[in-house]
């Protein structure tokens, strides 16, 4: 059983590192185009990249949120020259979005800001002891649900 300063110790650097990531992650990035993107703004890119051919009604069904975020993210997209809107081929009364050129850099840097994420946690992962793995990966998907 481990002991209740350890357990401290841990909600502390936890809830530290929570409020770090938070606090970097909030901040725009230009993820290698020449205007800043917001968190929200790069995830919608991302959704759009892995979701083809989609309209507004239905990015907003798929992510549970309401059209008028949805578009509100668009029109940014859009004067930041990241999204078109594209006249669906199937039904020509529904816009589709696709990226543009500096769409499609905007998400591949964020891809790649990702894997340095996966390559710092494997490098740490990697100095530990063995079986380590699991017990992190445990207690941060219990964690997770309980949040």
């Amino acid at each position: 059983m481990m002991n209740l300063n350890y357990e401290k110790q841990i909600s502390e650097l936890l809830l530290d590192t929570i409020c770090k990531f938070d606090e970097r992650d909030s901040k725009e990035r230009n993820f290698g185009t020449d205007v800043n993107i917001h968190h929200s703004e790069i995830h919608m890119i991302k959704f759009i990249k892995e979701n083809t051919n989609l309209h507004i009604s239905a990015i907003a069904r798929k992510l549970g949120i309401t059209r008028g975020a949805v578009s509100q993210t668009i029109n940014r997209l859009q004067k930041k020259g990241l999204i078109t809107k594209e006249m669906n081929e199937v039904n020509n009364s529904k816009l589709v979005l696709k990226l543009t050129h500096k769409g499609e850099s905007a998400y591949l840097n964020h891809e790649n800001y990702h894997k340095q994420y996966e390559i710092r946690i494997k490098n740490i992962l990697g100095n530990m002891r063995g079986g380590s793995e699991e017990v992190i990966y445990n207690f941060l998907r219990e964690f997770n649900k309980e949040i």
